[in-house]
């Protein structure tokens, strides 16, 4: 089966479990659930609207503002962002807006014809690829996107790693997983493979949910 990130041949069926199967590439290290796992478009939408991400939600708008925080330090000369992967209620898109930062929002299901052949110098995606079935394309295609010296943001929680390998114990209970709109898990292995892949300096990681990309 191939890797869905680096189409590598090399995969392994690393665990069964959630009514689902979970595996494992041996070159980029991506966790990926096979697609005949995937549920409908339709419940996929409707699990999404069962989520509170809206401006309401202090806590998820405190969130959103500790990563704003970060891109406010990290990134530098920051015009125009695209929050890609906005949700049904673009919050980050406000929130950056509110910074000063010219900002568009682009999601499959909710906000579909945002023009993705336009530069922008940040481009952020939150709790959005780990809902992703082919993130090789997805970046392939965002990444011209991004100017010379422009940025790419992700957030994402990484899985459970020991020693900079899975930890299968700990990933086996792993709540994170357990979501059935969840089907693609990145570590800091599968990032570094992203930064030489697309030719990106990574120039900040927390080590637990965002990584910030800086093009070459």
């Amino acid at each position: 089966m191939k890797c869905p990130l680096c189409n590598y041949n090399s995969t392994n069926l690393t665990l069964k479990g959630d009514a689902r199967e979970y595996w494992s590439c041996e070159k980029c290290c991506l966790i990926f659930v096979p697609p005949e796992f995937f549920i409908s478009k339709k419940e996929e939408i409707e699990r999404y609207l069962e989520h509170n991400n809206t401006l309401d939600n202090e806590g998820y708008v405190k969130m959103f503002q500790k990563k704003i925080n970060t891109i406010n330090k990290i990134c530098s000369g920051i015009n125009t962002v695209l929050d890609y992967g906005c949700g049904y209620e673009p919050v980050l898109k406000i929130l950056l807006e509110r910074e000063g930062y010219k900002t568009h929002g682009y999601d499959l299901n909710f906000f579909p014809n945002e023009d993705l052949k336009k530069k922008y110098d940040l481009i952020i995606s939150t709790e959005t690829f780990e809902h992703i079935k082919n993130p090789g394309e997805e970046l392939a295609c965002l990444i011209p996107q991004i100017p010379s010296k422009g940025y790419l943001a992700i957030m994402t929680r990484f899985y459970p790693s020991r020693n900079g390998n899975l930890c299968l114990e700990s990933f086996s209970q792993w709540y994170y997983k357990r979501d059935p709109t969840h089907i693609a898990f990145y570590s800091q292995k599968t990032f570094s493979w992203v930064a030489d892949e697309f030719r990106l300096n990574i120039c900040y990681n927390n080590n637990f949910d965002f990584i910030i990309f800086q093009r070459k």
